[in-house]
């Protein structure tokens, strides 16, 4: 479901996505949090988001800081890709 989301996003935005990675936040001790990877043609972007806001997205509900924290990393990783 959050996968899909990001992938969503980036369509969207004109990002063909090769990879969305997801890495939980308590196996580097940060409970809240988790970190976002992003990658497309070799260059890749992070993004800290709030655990919450990813199970909130699960069950239903929109956060719109975590689709403007995803956008803003999409936007990040589309300067990267371009010539």
């Amino acid at each position: 479901m959050f996968r899909g989301y990001v992938h969503d996003l980036a369509t969207q935005m004109g990002i063909p996505l090769s990879t969305v990675s997801v890495v939980d936040g308590r196996r580097v001790g940060c409970l809240d949090v988790s970190l976002l990877k992003l990658t497309a043609s070799g260059q890749t972007v992070m993004a800290l988001v709030s655990q919450a806001d990813i199970e909130n997205l699960v069950n239903g509900k929109q956060s719109d800081l975590l689709e403007t924290k995803i956008r803003s990393a999409l936007s990040r990783l589309g300067l990267l890709l371009q010539p």
